[in-house]
């Protein structure tokens, strides 16, 4: 499904992009001649004005990066570093108890994001 849906991950930046650069022209071009008196934005200029405020103000935009967003759910009852290995134990516990069937359906849909390998039985086969 993640297959189907690709070209959004690139159809989507370029769209919040091309909006922003409209918004920033269509404001620009409505406030600060009559305020200021400064000339006209294209929208190459809006562009530009757009990624300037973006390199000024800070690239992380409203809404904070994914540090404030970990931060904010460690401090506010969620789990934070401190219990990472309780997670993991919790995770090693589940995939132990998963079947064979699940842990192969798992892998086929995971790919190789997730190393839950079990340990490899050492055969004694002596000649």
């Amino acid at each position: 499904m993640i297959r189907r849906f690709r070209f959004l991950f690139i159809l989507v930046p370029i769209a919040f992009i091309t909006g922003a650069a409209f918004a920033t022209m269509g404001l620009w071009n409505w406030l600060m001649p009559s305020l200021f008196g400064f000339g006209s934005l294209t929208f190459l200029k809006a562009l530009g004005v757009f990624a300037l405020v973006r390199l000024l103000f800070g690239a992380r935009g409203w809404g904070g990066g994914w540090h404030h967003r970990r931060l904010a759910w460690a401090t506010y009852g969620g789990r934070g570093r401190s219990n990472d290995a309780e997670w993991q134990q919790r995770m090693q516990d589940r995939w132990q108890n998963m079947s064979s069937e699940q842990k192969e359906r798992f892998r086929s849909r995971c790919g190789s994001r997730f190393h839950f390998e079990e340990p490899k039985q050492s055969s004694s086969t002596e000649n």
